[in-house]
């Protein structure tokens, strides 16, 4: 008969909970990559109607670069 002190089930403890969380970091990895594909997916989808709509606030500049063109801004 083999006996077995308090500091082996401990240990056999830590091992069980090391391999669960082992597991459950495999998982979370997994659902970020998913996320980050479908992110990818998503941009890529709006990307062409971002580049036919354009952004007003980027066709203007930043205030002082210049003159706007004749008759673009109201005195």
């Amino acid at each position: 008969m083999s006996e077995s002190g308090p500091g082996e089930d401990v240990a056999a403890k830590m091992e069980r909970d090391a391999d669960e969380l082992d597991e459950r970091i495999d998982k979370l990895e997994e659902h970020i990559s998913d996320a980050k594909r479908a992110a990818q997916a998503r941009r890529e989808e709006a990307a062409p109607g971002e580049a036919v709509a354009g952004d007003s606030e980027e066709t203007r500049g930043t205030p002082g670069q210049g003159d706007d063109p004749e008759g673009a801004v109201d005195d």
